[in-house]
């Protein structure tokens, strides 16, 4: 008979089989946890920004994956998630496909994928962030395909829908609009300005009627489609929904140069009260408002840049600069298209001889007041920046504009010298010579037109943010300023720079809390940022902060140094309550009655676009 083991030993006995037991079980899952697996390439790639939604995700591994591996890739774009098939692993078990069931929206998507083994261990982990670059195209779905050969259409080009507008562009307008109000209303007063001080008899010839009219017309068509550009450039709206005039006031937010633009349009249109009678600037009566009104208008001119070192300064030769500029082309248009036109009495003499007169200062005073701006402006950035080289093509032009109009004074100094009568020789001479400053002074405004759409080295023309909060942390090694611009209840505009790290980013979220007792929504805002570098979101796309008092802004991000979770800090809010329309069929990501942005019901904020270096 077998001696049996006291009941301690039998039950030390089963515990030592049952770790026997436990420990070959475990050993093949331990083994397979223990095999390193890496991620080695995806597509799209970590920090890639792709022209249209891809129509798949593609994750490339070191290793093949174990018969059990699991990988699992939701994708979240502008914090909605999107709609993926299940996970398709390659016949050499290295590469793995998600299908991408409904093409991505525009805008910045993260993608934090995770590797697990039949027993749920982690083998590897990580973020992907790309961008999509363009809108898919209406009607257009991944998961069907075309039986036939033939390529794709085209995606059409990115839209952003604001307020019910487009991205039309109104540069070219701009630029137009700029040169052809600049140009007329200079000449109209220079014009004015010859026949009220040497050609009283101006106003008796029809021609100079109708000559003036024709500039006031161009002055107004001009004045009026750059002003229309004009605010389609300030409040990002679509040229054709800058056409009506309530939209014009956006202008008065520009600054000087915006409201200088208002102020222009109405003056040109009053100007119009001395056209239909040029006699008004030889009426001793009327001459006064006549001279004044126009030279209004180029004094509004003259506000078109502002700002830089010694900016009063600088402001106030600016109008020196445009009056003087005025004089001198105005008169030079006159003499060549009006006066000089054919052969004519003594009258045409005097007219001829008095321009000469008074356009001698005013090309001195043009070129000096030219020079100051040039250096106050520019500095020593004449060669390096593309300002500076406009600048530099611009002084070039007017060098050779001063010489063909030294050239035609020291001509009609020698011809008409004791000439009593215009004769038609002398007007056809006459007529070229000036023709020729006239049309070189044109070729100057246009180059100016240029010089204002490009940002001189003395002048910074970034908008103005009232809040400016910097968040430095050691751990992650992220440092970045998030500015916010008015800071007012209302749609506010966004500007995160990130100084460091120089790459390896992802995940970037700036949050907005908005104050305890409020009931206003909070506001996620994903930032398409890697790593160092600006990104930018306009107040007219803004995000709404409905309400004053003190908001908390936090900021998310995960480095290659480590992650940094909600840092936070607060800033003042001011202005009234406002009620800020959000579209309809927008998502939601937060919550309006705790302020909470994770909740699930305020709108998402439209794309945020990274500014370009430099």
């Amino acid at each position: 008979m077998k001696a049996r083991l006291p009941a301690p030993g039998r039950l030390a006995v089963a515990l030592a089989a049952l770790a026997v037991l436990l420990g070959l079980a475990a050993g093949p899952a331990a083994a397979q946890s223990e095999t390193e697996n890496q991620l080695v390439s995806s597509s799209p790639a970590d920090g890639e920004t792709v022209p249209v939604s891809p129509d798949r995700l593609v994750f490339t591994f070191a290793e093949p994956l174990g018969p059990d591996d699991v990988l699992t890739a939701p994708v979240a774009c502008a914090t909605v998630s999107q709609d993926t098939g299940i996970p398709d692993v390659s016949s050499d078990r290295t590469e793995v496909t998600v299908e991408v069931l409904s093409p991505f929206p525009r805008g910045a998507c993260t993608v934090p994928w995770l590797l697990r083994d039949g027993l749920g261990e982690t083998i590897d982990s990580g973020l992907i962030a790309f961008s999509v670059q363009t809108e898919a195209a209406p009607g257009d779905d991944t998961d069907e395909t075309d039986d036939t050969d033939e390529p794709a259409p085209a995606a059409p080009p990115p839209q952003t829908a604001t307020d019910g507008t487009d991205d039309g562009s109104s540069g070219g307008a701009l630029w137009l609009g700029r040169v052809l109000s600049t140009t007329a209303i200079l000449a109209l007063f220079g014009a004015l300005v010859l026949v009220g001080t040497a050609w009283p008899e101006g106003p008796e010839y029809v021609i100079t009627a109708r000559f003036l009219r024709s500039l006031w017309a161009i002055a107004l068509v001009g004045t009026a489609l750059f002003v229309v550009a004009f605010t389609a450039e300030v409040s990002d709206r679509a040229f054709g929904a800058s056409l009506s005039p309530a939209t014009w006031t956006d202008l008065l937010d520009a600054g000087w140069p915006g409201r200088a633009a208002l102020l222009r349009l109405l003056l040109v249109v009053a100007t119009g009260w001395v056209v239909l009678r040029p006699e008004r600037v030889i009426d001793p009566t009327t001459q006064l408002p006549a001279f004044v009104i126009p030279a209004l208008a180029v004094v509004a001119v003259g506000l078109s840049r502002t700002g830089g070192d010694l900016a009063l300064v600088g402001t106030l030769l600016s109008i020196a600069h445009a009056l003087a500029a005025a004089v001198w082309l105005g008169g030079a248009l006159l003499v060549a298209r009006v006066v000089v036109a054919g052969p004519g009495d003594d009258d045409l003499v005097h007219a001829v001889r008095g321009f000469n007169r008074i356009s001698a200062p005013a090309i001195a005073l043009t070129v000096v007041t030219g020079v100051f701006q040039m250096f106050r402006l520019v500095g020593g950035a004449l060669f390096t920046s593309s300002h500076g080289r406009v600048l530099l093509l611009k002084a070039v032009v007017v060098a050779a504009m001063v010489f063909v109009a030294m050239t035609a004074r020291q001509m009609v100094s020698a011809r008409l010298q004791r000439a009593e009568e215009m004769t038609a020789a002398s007007a056809d001479r006459f007529r070229r010579a000036y023709s020729a400053e006239a049309g070189i002074g044109i070729v100057v405004l246009a180059l100016s037109g240029w010089l204002l759409a490009l940002s001189p080295a003395g002048i910074d023309d970034r908008v103005t943010y009232p809040v400016e909060r910097q968040f430095v942390d050691t751990a992650s090694g992220l440092d970045m300023i998030v500015s916010v611009t008015p800071a007012m209840a209302g749609l506010n505009g966004l500007r995160v720079e990130v100084e460091a790290p120089q790459e390896g980013i992802t995940n970037l979220v700036v949050v907005f809390v908005p104050p305890a007792d409020s009931e206003a929504r909070g506001i996620e805002q994903p930032i398409p940022l890697t790593g160092a570098g600006t990104a930018v979101l306009a107040a007219a796309d803004g995000f709404p902060l409905d309400v004053p008092g003190t908001w908390t802004m936090q900021v998310s991000a995960v480095t290659q140094e480590g992650t940094l979770t909600d840092a936070q800090t607060s800033f003042t809010v001011g202005g009234e309550a406002t009620d800020v329309p959000v579209p309809p069929d927008a998502p939601a990501v937060g919550d309006p009655d705790d302020g909470d942005p994770d909740d699930g019901d305020t709108p998402p904020i439209v794309t945020i676009e990274v500014e370009p270096e430099g």
